[in-house]
Formats: C-alpha cells, structure tokens, sequence
C-alpha cells in the first residue's frame, strides 16, 4: 500500500513547554489504513494527529524535529467539539459540507456531488435544509465529518469523533471508516473507545507520556476494554478478545 505519512524518530514540543508532547515516534500511515491511536489523557494522541497531518507546528506553533514525510496531497482533521469547526457562513447542511469542494473552485456540478456523496456516507441526506446551529450536537458531528469527506482527503484524522453521539450514532460513524479507507483514505483514528476501535481497525497504536508503547493488530494493542478484562481475569491466553463478538468466536474455537 502507498505510503502517506511517514514520520522517522519525531519529536514535538509546544511552545512554551517543558517537556515534548511526542518523543521520538516512528510510524507510518498508507492508503487503505483504519489506525487506532489510544492512550490516557495526556498521553499524545491529539498531538500524533496535529503532526501526522502537517497542522502542527504550521498552524499550532511548537518545534519539530525528527523526519516526517508527507505524501498526501490533502490532509482533514475533525475534533471531538463540532460546533468549533462550522464556517459560520453557511445557513443549511447542503451549504457547509459543499464549502470545502466550493472552495477548491472545482466546477457547481462536482461541488454538488461531492456533497451529496458525503451526507449519503453519514447517512444525514435528511438534515440537507437545516440549519446547522439548530442541530444536536451528535447531528453535527455526522455534518462536520461529512464536510471533511467531502473534500477527499488522502488521509483522514478524527479526534475522539463519537464524543458527542449517542451509542447508535456512534456505531454508524466508526462502520463508515473502513468504507472510507477502502476508497483508498488512510484514517487516523484518536479515541478511547478501544472496543469499537477494535472492530474497524486494521492497525493499532498505544501511547503513554507521548512515546509509542505498543503497536501491531486490534487485538494486540487494544487490550483496555471490559471484554479484555474480563478475559485476562479468566485466564485466556492472549491475545485478549476485545469485544463480545471477538470473545465468542474465541469460545467457538
């Protein structure tokens, strides 16, 4: 697979800081990647996302050493807090997921396509006429991951994007992943819900104090769900089943 981002012994520190945010990591993202990328608050995840996708330190600030290659020609974020992403200048759905393509200049025809497209991924085609500050908070996180869709990155990051969805909503946005890197997207995936992390991922890191500390399978890093608990309690040998699904097919073995 085509490697997008590339990053060889890199290490991060925000301005003003003691300490770096990252600390000589190594990783690489291709094409076709669903990478999960766990830790404890604090630990860097948010950060590996920043410098992954070229914004830090180019919009944050902060200094950078190491190697990090980049290959994508586009690069979308989406945060955990959706209402700091809209544009502010759009007054329906339809407007603020085309104003990303509008705003490469790409043709009326493309731009309405590519929109449609995207709300038909997020399943939101009925909140097309809305306006969005009237939305839910879950409703506008669907339309901000759609926004990004919709400009086709090649590589796709998304910071705890389920925080603000109900179960349901979330179960629909994390099976839109893997349908999204088929399309040839590498996804970088933040979050602490290893459990369906672990059902679309293809790759996983771990990360503690800013350093990679695991990295390999689903079910070889993302071993912190209750389901892994209660299978280490129970003396499985590992690698730990993740999910109720996963611990099934175990037990049918």
């Amino acid at each position: 697979m085509t490697a997008l981002v590339v990053l060889e012994r890199v290490t991060f520190t925000y301005a003003g800081a003691v300490r770096p945010a990252l600390a000589d990591v190594s990783l690489e993202i291709a094409a076709g990647d669903v990478m999960a990328v766990t830790g404890e608050s604090g630990a860097g995840t948010s950060t590996l996302l920043l410098v992954a996708t070229g914004f830090a330190p180019r919009v944050v600030g902060g200094t950078l050493a190491g190697t990090r290659r980049i290959a994508a020609r586009r690069c979308g974020v989406v945060f955990a807090r959706p209402w700091t992403q809209l544009t502010g200048l759009c007054s329906t759905v339809r407007d603020e997921v085309a104003f990303g393509p509008a705003s490469l200049g790409l043709p009326r025809a493309a731009v309405l396509a590519a929109a449609r497209n995207a709300m038909e991924t997020l399943h939101i085609e009925q909140l097309a006429g809305r306006e969005p500050s009237h939305l839910s908070g879950g409703e506008l996180q669907r339309v901000v991951v759609a926004a990004a869709l919709a400009m086709r990155p090649d590589v796709l990051a998304l910071d705890d994007p389920a925080a603000e969805l109900d179960p349901e909503a979330a179960d629909a946005l994390y099976d839109v992943l893997p349908v999204v890197a088929a399309a040839g997207t590498g996804v970088l995936l933040a979050t602490p819900d290893s459990e369906r992390a672990g059902r679309v991922a293809t790759r996983a890191v771990a990360l503690a104090s800013g350093r990679i500390v695991a990295e390999g399978s689903p079910a070889e890093v993302l071993t912190d769900t209750e389901v892994a608990r209660i299978a280490r309690a129970a003396g499985c040998p590992p690698p730990y089943p993740w999910d109720v699904p996963s611990l099934l097919r175990r037990v049918e073995r």
